[in-house]
């Protein structure tokens, strides 16, 4: 971690990480970790995946990240000189109630979502549930996306992507399987613009009219 700070620091840039193996509440437990550093190279701000990868996937293998793993129970968003950033991992991205907090109780404007998608899930689920999390919050969403042969039993799906706030794919690698860089301007005009134009957040109901309407 300390390479990365260095790094963050020396090319003038932020980073985000993840996820990374922090140590938890016991010996037992792991934390899967999204790290967000900034351009002086502190880090800014971690959150700990919430939702656990306990799946047996139709055509692939039985993961129980639970065994090992501790979810973490806080929303977390950080403001940079890009937008205000709402953190998530990987399989937290089935989860739109997540991003529902992020947008509409903490004012996000750009959702990280680092992730290892398997890769039957990410063929038929990936790109669909990042544009489906873009268009419901109207915010980009960058996705950094491992890809390949971690071992002889796991394989990630890849496809890095950057999607705005209308659901289009703006920054995206030549293949999936690429290690690369894919760049996107963050548009606030256009941000400001699609709210405006479909407000969304006026139109939500409140938690309270669902607690009355069960």
């Amino acid at each position: 971690m300390k390479g990365y700070c260095s790094l963050a620091r020396e090319s003038n840039i932020w980073l985000s990480l993840g996820g990374f193996q922090e140590k938890g509440s016991d010996d037992a437990h792991l934390r899967n970790t999204h790290v967000l550093i900034d351009d002086n190279g502190n880090i800014r701000s971690t959150y700990s995946k919430m939702h656990l990868f306990d799946v047996d996937v139709p055509g692939g293998a039985v993961y129980k990240e639970s065994s090992f793993t501790e979810a973490g129970k806080d929303i977390v968003v950080v403001d940079s000189p890009f937008g205000r950033l709402g953190l998530t991992v990987c399989y937290d991205l089935r989860f739109p109630e997540v991003y529902q907090q992020l947008r509409f109780n903490h004012d996000a404007q750009v959702l990280l979502v680092p992730a290892a998608f398997t890769t039957v899930t990410g063929q038929a689920h990936w790109e669909i549930l990042l544009r489906a999390r873009a268009i419901e919050t109207q915010c980009y969403v960058i996705a950094a996306a491992q890809a390949g042969k971690h071992n002889e039993k796991r394989e990630s799906y890849g496809d890095t992507l950057i999607i705005d706030p209308w659901g289009t794919i703006v920054g995206q690698l030549s293949d999936r399987w690429s290690t690369g860089i894919t760049v996107a301007d963050i548009d606030f005009s256009l941000i400001d613009s699609v709210r405006a134009k479909m407000p969304v957040s006026k139109h939500r109901k409140p938690a309270e009219f669902w607690n009355q309407h069960p």
